[in-house]
């Protein structure tokens, strides 16, 4: 074995190994040269190649973006589709319904004064008119006795507008519904025609007008002395918001239904999670003393509120809507507006003059609120329905 390896290493130096020296410019050129794929070895690009590696991918990203462009226009033609069946049906909804037949009943007597079953369509169908709210059989119940008591107090208020020799000229009203035309964007023509499409009745919308305007009169003339506000009410008010400042409020607005007609009230909160006219809905619907001003609490603090309010809108978002809370015998929906914590927020505070006209704003509510409560307790109103 040991006479193997000696013959071998023999052999190895017996060839006349010499070593050829390359420089550094052969060996790139070499390199440059070579055919294989190694990135070490790669030969540069030329000019041509460079220029159509760089189309190439020029052409990648026009295609990525017109892929990108092709899909947000399907879900934007998917989307106007979408909404183009909703408003229709929305349309659908909105076409009056005959509620009451074709026989003519009396629903309210009111001191005398008669409701029957064609003011009640005609104050149906305007009720859907003007707030674009459908009747449907989750809110038919609700609608129809907002109806009959809007009906009952129109009787009420025109009845005590006369008695106290206000009249409301046919000038006045003429120029009420123009006024009430231009705040809906739309010329008088076109405003008596939307009443035509509607079904309702021009001389009975004229009717509630003029009741309210009627109304307006009457109680500012009541009121012309009580509703006033003395500054040492005003200093008072601005030292109480200026207190509330140190403790965490919420801007909050509420919708109230008693327990009895709140067998939908799941249905509702649905609806107004997705349509954003909270106050609107309030104003139809709620019944608590706040419908007036379209459920507006206002600025309220955890103390104001019975704990169970308050600790759902200690959960809530802004811009959030609650689910029903049931306390007692009503209902309650809040939307929390917006939150406010001492030392992070700053909590603005109003000038006198504001301070001023909202403290007169509430006096004279409520001055009109107790004087239709009592004019409501007086009178002799039979309810046939």
């Amino acid at each position: 074995m040991y006479r193997y390896i000696v013959l071998a290493v023999a052999l190895l130096f017996s060839f006349n190994v010499k070593a050829q020296s390359i420089s550094a410019s052969d060996l790139d050129a070499v390199a440059r040269s070579a055919k294989g794929n190694s990135i070490m070895f790669a030969a540069p690009l030329s000019d041509e190649d460079a220029a159509y590696q760089q189309e190439m991918r020029a052409r990648e990203e026009y295609e990525r973006q017109m892929r990108e462009r092709e899909e947000y226009e399907r879900q934007m033609k998917a989307r106007e589709e979408a909404m183009k069946k909703a408003e229709a049906e929305r349309r659908k909804a909105l076409k009056p319904v005959n509620l009451f037949g074709n026989s003519l009943k009396i629903y309210a007597v009111v001191n005398g004064d008669v409701v029957t079953s064609r003011d009640m369509q005609d104050r149906a169908n305007a009720f859907v008119a003007t707030t674009q709210i459908p009747i449907t059989d989750q809110n038919k119940k609700i609608v129809l006795d907002k109806v009959l008591q809007g009906a009952v107090d129109e009787k009420i208020k025109l009845q005590e507008a006369k008695k106290n020799g206000i009249q409301i000229s046919e000038k006045e009203l003429e120029e009420g519904v123009k006024v009430f035309a231009k705040s809906n964007g739309v010329s008088v023509a076109e405003f008596k025609q939307m009443l035509k499409s509607a079904q309702v009745n021009e001389k009975a919308f004229k009717e509630q007008m003029k009741a309210e305007m009627a109304w307006a009169r009457l109680v500012q003339k009541k009121a012309a002395q009580s509703a006033n506000v003395s500054r040492n009410e005003v200093k008072k008010a601005i030292d109480s918001i200026t207190r509330d400042t140190q403790k965490q409020k919420f801007m909050v607005s509420e919708i109230v239904i008693h327990k009895k007609d709140g067998a939908h009230i799941g249905e509702l909160v649905q609806t107004l999670r997705q349509d954003p006219r909270f106050e609107l809905y309030a104003m139809q619907f709620s019944q608590s003393p706040t419908a007036r001003n379209g459920g507006r609490l206002g600025w309220v603090s955890s103390e104001q509120l019975a704990d169970a309010l308050s600790q759902k809108l200690q959960k809530m978002k802004e811009g959030e809507v609650s689910d029903a809370v049931l306390l007692g015998s009503d209902y309650y929906i809040l939307k929390l507006e917006k939150k406010y914590t001492p030392g992070v927020d700053k909590m603005p505070i109003p000038s006198e003059e504001e301070v001023k006209e909202m403290l007169e704003n509430k006096k004279l509510e409520e001055i009109a609120e107790k004087y239709l409560r009592d004019l409501r307790n007086k009178a002799i109103i039979d309810r046939k329905a």
